[in-house]
């Protein structure tokens, strides 16, 4: 009968002991937290012989007797908690950090070397015991730890070297941090993604590169059999955009492992992509003849190439006729080679661009896109762009019907798609072009919300440069400066600014004053004349700044002088002054990014 009240009352006591313990917590860290230390230390000394167990208690009474100077009564409390648990690697540490707070540095030295070449061969001890170390700012003695550790568990060089390259990555020693890293890939082969992630956060410059390539090199050739390290030096190489020395490894690993050509054509993917488009050429060549027509990436080594040398052109805008004629050929070559299908449609888009925006040649571009158009089995989008490509075309020929029927095709077929958007759009700025203002602004509103950003954004743009140049039922300057707006899409650049000279001649100081200027910059920039370009862009941002255009005209500034003449400072400056002065803007994204890259961000990407 009384078993009942004892286990109450032993309840009971449990609770106000709880709460005794907890009340005395509460108030030793009200004592800490208002730096009466000789309080704290009282309590949690109590605290600590209780428990035994808390880190919390432990590591705020040593800082208590660290404060108080009672550095003997902090040598007695940690070789207590030594004793008091035999297991624990962080106790022994202590204790010649103790020694190391009391000034008695030769003695913390002789404490701590003797814990190192006491260490236990299990590896959960010794990454205990270095991260001891760690913990009190020792990180040499930490690295010595791991050393250790290593040498008594049998001296393999892949037991702890992840945290060892970590490790003398923070002391700045690239290549004994490199070492490590590639150390850690002798037996785990797996780790390659997660090394390369830790690497790029630590080689910053053209001598850590130099460092890393040369332990690469020389791994390979200490293990020819562990492909490992040539897999590294081929991603190094990409991320230094090397491609030729990346295509020299990746060869010969393609070769050993019979690949065929499957790794190069990423290889290739990547240079071309990264603009270095001899290399990318060299590399579907060379898939492309190695390999014969008989295996299973000869059609993407000859896509690839054609590609490669297509983009070698127009990317660098200097070009000669004959180069343009030879490249002609070449496309002419491959699809005669392929035949006319859906998977040489790509290849025949680009040889009817060609034709339409190089060789001039409007008649058989306009022929070859309808062919594509027509083509069996061809995806419905790819066709759907083809039109919008077509619908272009016609409007650069002068044909604005035929181009307002392609786009409404596009439009009706894809109408909750970015492409049926986009193709509205299209439609929108025509019917702009032509004078309709009424419906196009009812076009453009709808897509004001269009899923995709950049739509929208024009949208907008286009619908308040109709709003704000219709208010007054005076439309005759809009509609001028329409048509040279449509000039300017078909090239005829003279045209253009003729009807802009009209406009300022008979609309003094008009509401198009800013989109004039923007205008004519852009006609500059078609005709590459920079300078001119860009003293029309100054002009508008001086006097239009605050407008809706200023963003537009500071971002092509910037862009301008980041690329010609190659202005890096100047361009920096100008990023920096947009994201002061246009946070929320349309382009501050692509801003952001093309400013850390100027700044230095991420060298190695």
């Amino acid at each position: 009968m009384l078993k009942q009240p004892i286990i109450l009352l032993c309840f009971l006591c449990l609770g106000l002991t709880v709460f005794a313990q907890q009340k005395d917590e509460q108030l030793a860290a009200q004592y800490f937290a208002n730096n009466e230390f000789d309080k704290a230390a009282d309590l949690y000394e109590k605290l600590l012989n209780k428990t035994g167990q808390s880190g919390y208690y432990y590591e705020n009474l040593l800082l208590c007797y660290f404060k108080l100077n009672r550095f003997d009564d902090a040598e007695k409390m940690v070789k207590k908690q030594v004793r008091r648990n035999e297991d624990n690697a962080y106790y022994p540490v202590d204790l010649g950090y103790v020694y190391k707070k009391a000034g008695q540095a030769d003695k913390a030295k002789k404490h701590w070397d003797e814990v190192i070449s006491k260490l236990k061969p299990g590896e959960m001890y010794i990454t205990e015991t270095a991260n001891a170390f760690q913990k009190r700012g020792e990180t040499d003695l930490a690295i010595g730890t791991y050393l250790r550790g290593r040498k008594i568990n049998g001296n393999s060089i892949s037991l702890f070297a992840i945290p060892l390259a970590q490790l003398y990555g923070e002391k700045k020693e690239t290549r004994l941090m490199c070492e490590e890293y590639l150390n850690a890939l002798q037996n785990n082969p797996s780790l390659i993604e997660d090394v390369e992630g830790y690497l790029q956060l630590f080689i910053e410059n053209n001598a850590d590169y130099q460092i890393l390539k040369t332990a690469l090199i020389k791994k390979s050739k200490d293990f020819p059999g562990n492909e490992v390290y040539n897999e590294m030096l081929i991603w190094l190489y990409v991320q230094r955009k090397d491609f030729d020395n990346a295509f020299i490894h990746a060869k010969a690993i393609d070769k050993r492992y019979k690949e065929e050509g499957r790794r190069l054509i990423d290889l290739g993917y990547l240079a071309s992509a990264n603009e270095k488009f001899d290399a990318a050429a060299s590399i579907f060549s060379y898939v492309a003849t190695a390999y014969g027509n008989t295996k299973p990436y000869y059609l993407n080594a000859r896509t690839g190439m054609l590609d490669a040398k297509s983009k070698k052109i127009f990317f660098t805008g200097k070009y000669s006729a004959d180069e343009l004629n030879v490249l002609e050929t070449d496309y002419l070559n491959f699809i005669q080679e392929f035949g006319k299908t859906y998977f040489t449609a790509s290849a025949m888009r680009e040889l009817a661009r060609l034709r339409v925006y190089h060789l001039k040649n409007y008649d058989s571009g306009i022929a070859l896109f309808k062919e594509i158009i027509e083509l069996p089995r061809l995806d419905n989008k790819f066709k759907a762009e083809c039109k919008l490509e077509l619908g272009d075309i016609y409007v650069l020929k002068g044909e604005e019907w035929d181009g307002m029927l392609l786009y409404g095709q596009v439009d009706k077929d894809f109408l909750e798609d970015p492409l049926g958007q986009e193709a509205k759009f299209r439609n929108a700025r025509l019917s702009y072009y032509l004078g309709e203002f009424e419906w196009a602004r009812a076009q453009l509103d709808v897509l004001k919300t269009a899923t995709t950003q950049l739509i929208a954004n024009n949208a907008l743009e286009l619908s308040l440069l109709i709003q704000d140049n219709t208010l007054d039922s005076i439309e005759e300057p809009l509609k001028l400066f329409a048509k040279a707006d449509l000039y300017y899409f078909q090239n005829q650049t003279q045209a253009a600014i003729k009807l802009l000279d009209s406009i300022q001649q008979l609309y003094p100081r008009h509401a198009l004053d800013d989109d004039i200027l923007f205008k004519r910059a852009q006609i500059f920039l078609k005709e590459k004349n920079y300078a001119q370009a860009l003293r029309y862009l100054e002009q508008l941002l001086k006097e239009h700044g605050s407008g809706i255009l200023g963003d537009n005209a500071l971002y092509t500034m910037a862009i301008i002088s980041e690329i010609n003449p190659g202005d890096k400072e100047k361009a920096k400056k100008l990023y920096e002054q947009f994201i002061e002065t246009y946070p929320g803007s349309f382009f501050i994204t692509e801003v952001r990014k093309r400013y850390r890259v100027l700044r230095g961000d991420n060298l190695i990407e």
